[in-house]
């Protein structure tokens, strides 16, 4: 199979493939089909941990604890639930097996070896051209991208300057410092957006002190998942990057979200992409990938990162199914993203109109928006509206409510339904 197109024959016959793609995943009001083709700063601002899905027993990805199994559904139905709880579908076990199965008798996958050529080769390839990138790189996790997207880039000017919100920054175990001996410093802002004038004084600093120390790199994450999906500032990006471009500094985008903030600013990842050296988009965030990520960037940058990726231990020997999920629904992806925010924006003011429920938009925000519960317990609605196919994250630890988020799993049902099922759920 390492060398041989892989069909559904013999991807039922073997019966390994189907265990190891289910462990990888440990403008209308009308319904739309979603299964892709054709058809350090305050905790208020980490959203978007999916609750446990119906169906599925175990622990949420939140590490709340399951209440209970939950009968076990059909595929039809678990794509009838709308999840406001994560940027993408956040597929089941049983949806990821029947997806995968279903890609493959409609098309043959040529496997990769060790995350090398195949299906994998496709998409690097697919994920080049969107960004308007020479090349791009599958690499296994998003914390992986960042740190290669950064490493790659600094030489020996090890000063990185970035958000003090960014995921790079807080969430990462500090691998850009340990492992790359590089010097993360945070940039202060408001808003998650830092200024031209405060990189130039951070550069100033670096360079004035009693040993020289170079900065070689900047990094910017828009959307910022720690500001609730806030953007930073186009318009500031572009005076950042262009001045670094000319000081010969290199700049990273952690754009994991990028596809998110394209479908609120009209903005394509190609445009937000060609301000900077690097870009990383994650593929299973809303690209339903059991887990995986791009980075692109130059060709003389990124032909060889291979060899990086394998002593970071990123070379899965086998990533064809994740790179097969990926590719198949980047298909017609936008425009399943774009119903969904058309039903996002009729569902907004339909929720602040229910008596106990408020909704707070995110200034200079994307996907993401408050809804604060005023009456009621917010875990017991929560569990009354999973019943009613409607998927919450867990309550937000600093204020009474929920980061709802807006995805295409909005438009499966008519923004009617979802409204009624919190009207019912508010009346229990």
């Amino acid at each position: 199979m390492d060398t041989h197109s892989i069909s559904r024959r013999e991807f039922v016959h073997t019966g390994a493939a189907l265990p190891m793609a289910i462990a990888l995943g440990a403008a209308s009001d009308e319904p739309r089909g979603a299964s892709g083709g054709t058809a350090a700063a305050s905790t208020e601002h980490l959203p978007l941990s999916p609750a446990t899905p119906p169906g599925v027993s175990g622990p949420a990805r939140d590490g709340t604890p399951a209440t209970g199994a939950t009968p076990p559904q059909s595929v039809e139905e678990l794509q009838r639930v709308v999840k406001l709880s994560g940027d993408g579908q956040s597929l089941t076990p049983p949806e990821y097996a029947h997806f995968l199965s279903q890609i493959l008798s409609s098309r043959e996958i040529e496997p990769d070896y060790y995350s090398n050529g195949g299906v994998v080769e496709e998409l690097e390839g697919r994920m080049a051209r969107i960004l308007g990138k020479e090349r791009a790189v599958f690499l296994a996790t998003g914390t992986l991208a960042n740190h290669l997207g950064v490493r790659v880039q600094a030489g020996t000017r090890t000063r990185v300057l970035l958000q003090r919100e960014s995921h790079l920054y807080n969430d990462s175990g500090d691998c850009a410092q340990v492992l790359s001996n590089l010097n993360l410093i945070p940039m202060e802002s408001t808003d998650g957006t830092f200024t031209l004038e405060a990189v130039q004084g951070a550069i100033a600093r670096a360079e004035g002190g009693r040993v020289r120390t170079g900065v070689g790199v900047i990094s910017i994450e828009s959307p910022i998942r720690r500001r609730l999906g806030k953007l930073f500032d186009y318009h500031e990006m572009g005076r950042i990057c262009a001045f670094a471009r000319s000081e010969g500094i290199a700049t990273h985008l952690d754009g994991a979200r990028l596809f998110m903030a394209s479908g609120y600013t009209g903005i394509s990842p190609a445009e937000y992409a060609s301000h900077f050296d690097t870009v990383y988009v994650s593929m299973w965030k809303y690209f339903a990938a059991p887990s995986g990520a791009i980075l692109a960037g130059p060709r003389v940058l990124l032909d060889e990162l291979y060899h990086s990726r394998r002593m970071f231990g990123g070379a899965l020997p086998e990533a064809w199914p994740l790179a097969a999920m990926a590719l198949h629904f980047l298909d017609g992806f936008q425009e399943r993203f774009a119903a969904g925010v058309v039903a996002g924006e009729k569902l907004k003011p339909a929720l602040n109109a229910i008596r106990g429920l408020r909704v707070e938009e995110i200034p200079n925000g994307s996907n993401v928006f408050k809804l604060y519960v005023d009456t009621g317990n917010p875990a017991r609605l929560r569990e009354d509206l999973l019943a009613r196919g409607v998927q919450l994250s867990a309550p937000n630890p600093n204020f009474a409510g929920f980061a709802l988020v807006v995805n295409e799993t909005l438009a499966r049902r008519p923004v009617s339904e979802t409204v009624r099922a919190f009207e019912d759920a508010m009346a229990v």
